[in-house]
């Protein structure tokens, strides 16, 4: 291997992941001892590997843990608590889409969906972050939120009935004729009476058992993939977003040690050829499965390549949505 090469690798690596073990620090030193050469002007390797030092020492020590695009969309999330009240909770009833503009701010756009929810009143809000400044706007800006569920847009105080007693909110809105009722699925006639197991009934569900085999070899290899190809393994991603849910919600370590994670629930998602896993995390505090502050899912998504944070989702799972 050329030094060239090696200089290339372990600028890869340390600038990608900011990740130091033993064998990179023998790299740079080793690196370090071949610039020997009593010359008197420093050489362009050696001031590269004097900074990868200090930006992988100074990461370390910072506790680096979140993306630029994690700390864009938390910019936006503190912008939309305080224009609008719209805690990260009541978040989780929308659905969110981050674009890149070519000035270099950022557009988030959270969205309800058009299926379960009354996504017209609850409307759609715009976040453009630029560095550490947001500024917000709101589709239904201008109308009237007072009145409960009878009011023409739905914002903080809807919301929170809809996250917290949402089967009641939803009885309500079907009343109103605000949301279509629950559609009533015809019932099956071949399970009514005395049910017949058949052979067609025993093929279909050889078939149904095949595609979902298939599918989890499919998850468990792309999941290898992404091993392969980045910096960092499953166990790396499971600790290291571990300590970042607890960072970023501030939990204590009673709290962090109930966490559990849920690997059935890992899929490996791309971001221009990167591969990224998304991770399920569960926080129940009590035996009894009654809900807490702070309990819920935590879905992170994490850069198998940077070993960094690019988002966390939370979700109490009190809509019924979790």
């Amino acid at each position: 291997m050329t030094k060239n090469h090696d200089f290339k690798e372990l600028v890869d690596r340390n600038l990608s992941g900011l990740n130091w073990n033993e064998q990179n620090r023998r790299k740079v030193f080793s690196a370090i001892n071949e610039e020997e050469r009593p010359v008197k002007k420093v050489s362009t390797t050696l001031i590269l590997i004097a900074a990868i030092l200090c930006i992988s020492f100074s990461a370390l020590a910072a506790g680096v843990l979140f993306s630029e695009k994690y700390e864009v969309r938390n910019v936006a999330r503190k912008a939309m608590e305080s224009r609008y009240g719209i805690t990260e909770d009541l978040l989780a009833l929308f659905t969110s889409k981050i674009e890149e503009q070519e000035n270099g701010a950022v557009t988030i756009e959270y969205s309800a969906p058009d299926e379960g929810f009354p996504a017209e009143r609850m409307g759609k809000y715009t976040v453009l972050v630029k560095g550490n400044e947001a500024s917000v706007s709101w589709s239904n800006d201008g109308m009237s939120s007072e009145g409960g569920l009878k009011a023409e847009a739905y914002g903080r105080e809807q919301l929170q009935m809809l996250l917290h007693d949402y089967e009641a909110a939803m009885q309500e809105l079907r009343e109103m004729g605000v949301v279509s009722g629950k559609s009533e699925a015809a019932p099956n006639p071949r399970l009514t009476g005395e049910i017949i197991w058949t052979d067609e009934d025993q093929a279909e569900a050889d078939r149904i058992m095949e595609e979902e085999k298939a599918a989890e070899e499919q998850r468990q290899g792309e999941i290898a993939n992404a091993e392969a190809s980045g910096h960092y393994t499953m166990q790396d991603a499971v600790r290291i977003s571990q300590k970042a849910i607890a960072e970023a919600y501030g939990l204590n370590q009673v709290q962090l040690d109930r966490i559990t994670y849920e690997p059935d629930s890992t899929v490996i998602v791309y971001d221009e050829g990167i591969p990224q896993a998304n991770l399920l995390f569960w926080l129940w505090q009590r035996d009894d499965q009654q809900f807490t502050e702070k309990d819920g899912q935590y879905w992170v998504l994490f850069n198998m390549d940077t070993g960094l944070v690019e988002n966390i989702l939370y979700d109490t799972g009190l809509a019924g949505n979790g």
